[in-house]
Formats: structure tokens, C-alpha cells, sequence
């Protein structure tokens, strides 16, 4: 798995081909999901834990957003797929949601990052990092996954998904702060 992660982070088109071909990989795909979204949730709640939080509020904070970073992992990739297998779909291009899932599952390990967030003074540096970084990768693996021959169709997927889903995936981090702040 941390060869798939590297290679994936790394920029490296065959590593995104055998993740593609191998649906043995899900388990792996999802487990960098999970790790991501736990070091993003860890970076984000140093600054608390050093403060007032409770166990109870970590747990919680812990267990709603590890929830969410799957739901949103799992929309991502559903919006992706509608976008760059049909709207933006070329004669070649040949993939499934499993496919998809896997590779944008491992194009996320850049997001390991957000755990550096709450470092003083270069929060944002590693926040923005890991975003780019991450979206970088997303658009080799869309590229590798959906067969495309031009990295700009893969640009314009990434980009156009992302604005779809801006809404829904906006409303999933504010369902979950609420979630997470409320009880």
C-alpha cells in the first residue's frame, strides 16, 4: 500500500494503471481515504486538544468527520465519473465507478499534509499544499483512469466536477461541524 501511495503522490502514470486494473486494491484505496481525512481532522484539532475539548468532543469530531471525509470521497468520485465518463467521455474512454473510486482514493495521499496544519505560521502553507498537491494527482489519475489521451481533458473534469461539486461537498463540511459541535 505505501509503494501505491508514494507512486500516486509522486506523479507515476503506471502506479494509477495498476490501481486501475487491480480491484484488489479498494481495501488500500479506502484506508488512504480514512488516513487522509484522519490526519486533516488531527491537524485541525491540535490548536483544541491543547485547549478546552473534551474526549468526548474528540471522539465525536473524530467519528462524524471520518464519516464525512468517505461521503465526500464517495461523491467526489460519483461526480467525477458522470462528468469524465459522460459529459467529457472520448471513443477510449472506458472506466467504472470502482475504477475511479480506487485511483482518486489513492490520489489523495498528498492530503496527508493537513496533519502539519496546525503548525505555526505555515498552517496555510501545508493546508494549500496538500490541496494542490492532491488535485495535481487527481488529474493523472483521471487522465490514467478514464483514458484520456490529453491531460487537459483530464484538467477540465477535475475542474468542472469540482464546481458541481462545490455545493454538495460545502454542505457536507457544515452538516459535519455541526454534527460534531452540537452534541
Amino acid at each position: 500500500m505505501l509503494k501505491r501511495m508514494v507512486g500516486a503522490a509522486f506523479f507515476n502514470a503506471h502506479t494509477y494503471e495498476e490501481i486501475e486494473a487491480n480491484p484488489g486494491t479498494m481495501p488500500q484505496a479506502i484506508a488512504v481515504v480514512l488516513l487522509v481525512t484522519f490526519c486533516t481532522i488531527i491537524g485541525g484539532l491540535a490548536d483544541d486538544i491543547l485547549g478546552e475539548i473534551t474526549a468526548r468532543q474528540a471522539f465525536l469530531e473524530l467519528a462524524v468527520g471520518l464519516t464525512f471525509g468517505i461521503l465526500r470521497w464517495a461523491l467526489w468520485v460519483t461526480i467525477v465519473l458522470m462528468v469524465g465518463g459522460g459529459l467529457l467521455r472520448t471513443h477510449h474512454t472506458e472506466t467504472s465507478w470502482a475504477e475511479m473510486g480506487r485511483i482518486l482514493g489513492f490520489a489523495l495521499t498528498p492530503g496527508l499534509l493537513a496533519l502539519f496544519a496546525s503548525v505555526p505560521f505555515a498552517d496555510w502553507v501545508f493546508f494549500w499544499a496538500a490541496i494542490f498537491w492532491s488535485v495535481a494527482a487527481a488529474v493523472l489519475g483521471v487522465r490514467q483512469g478514464m483514458d484520456y489521451e490529453s491531460t487537459g481533458r483530464a484538467m477540465l473534469v477535475v475542474a468542472i466536477s469540482g464546481l458541481i461539486a462545490a455545493i454538495p461537498l460545502g454542505f457536507t463540511w457544515y452538516l459535519e461541524f455541526v454534527l460534531s459541535t452540537r452534541f
